[in-house]
């Protein structure tokens, strides 16, 4: 049983470690004035769930890399995946979700 509860440990301890390494990274070499953007440019589904999945994976790999302000550009959405990308970008602090006419705008 102390095998067991040693080998838990060893386990728990790597994952705090890691989670302390990155953090350190990322506080070193990521400046606090940092000013990069992602943009999210293909948001699409029937359903809304793939557009879902999307999304979030791509807010939290932002959030994970250390990229301080994320877009969302509106491709043509119907309006049930449109309310679901909203939510998810209230959820997740998304800067904002705009049109490709706004996107276009704000590259000028």
């Amino acid at each position: 049983m102390n095998v067991v509860f040693s080998v838990i440990l060893v386990v728990l301890a790597v994952i705090g470690a890691s989670a302390v390494i990155r953090e350190l990274t990322l506080r070193l070499f990521c400046r606090a004035d940092d000013s990069t953007v992602m943009y999210i440019t293909h948001i699409s589904s029937s359903d809304g769930t793939e557009a879902e999945m999307a999304l979030r994976s791509a807010l939290t790999r932002g959030r994970w890399g250390g990229i301080p302000s994320v877009v969302c550009v509106d491709s043509p959405l119907d309006d049930k995946t449109r309310r679901i990308c909203e939510g998810i970008c209230r959820d997740y602090g998304c800067e904002r979700l705009m049109t490709k006419e706004e996107f276009r705008k704000s590259l000028d």
